[in-house]
């Protein structure tokens, strides 16, 4: 009986100090979101608002380490989609954007490449990005390297691809 009494007592311990533990730092879930790690750096959920009522978003994603992680979502003043950034897990850096019409529709959608050095962060757009009208039709397919437009594919009526350089 003494030895279960000395457990209850020492469950009862442990069980208070977790409890003072989580009202310390508060609770951790998807409802958490702009947290900083021990390092200082963003952790978890991130959400960010154009006005202070936080009632129109710019933009909302998530971190991981540091590093923004997953789909991240970007919009307009108008409440309106503006792009999306699907981060890569492997290799870092990778990233697929989808830039939107006014109306919703897709725009451009195209790779690009993120990186971080010392004291500059990088963003260039690579190889083919796909365009597309507000109506929804395909239009030529523009490429880039290293940030920088190189060739737009454009098909005759006939089915021939010509190569138009960019000037």
């Amino acid at each position: 009986m003494r030895i279960f009494s000395s457990l209850a007592l020492w469950l009862l311990v442990l069980g208070a100090a977790g409890c003072t533990t989580v009202a310390r730092h508060q609770p951790i879930g998807f409802w958490s979101r702009n947290r900083f790690n021990a390092r200082e750096q963003r952790q978890g959920p991130w959400r960010e608002y154009f006005d202070a009522a936080e009632k129109h978003p710019a933009n909302r994603g998530r971190y991981r380490q540091g590093r923004p992680v997953g789909t991240w979502h970007y919009y307009t003043l108008t409440g309106l989609e503006e792009r999306t950034e699907q981060f890569y897990r492997r290799p870092y850096g990778l990233v697929q954007l989808s830039y939107f019409h006014p109306g919703g529709q897709l725009a451009k959608q195209g790779r690009a490449r993120y990186r971080a050095e010392a004291n500059v962060a990088r963003f260039y757009w690579f190889g083919e990005w796909k365009c597309y009208s507000p109506s929804g039709q395909s239009l030529p397919s523009e490429f880039y390297r290293n940030g920088h437009r190189t060739a737009t594919f454009l098909t005759t009526p006939t089915g021939d691809t010509l190569v138009a350089p960019v000037r």
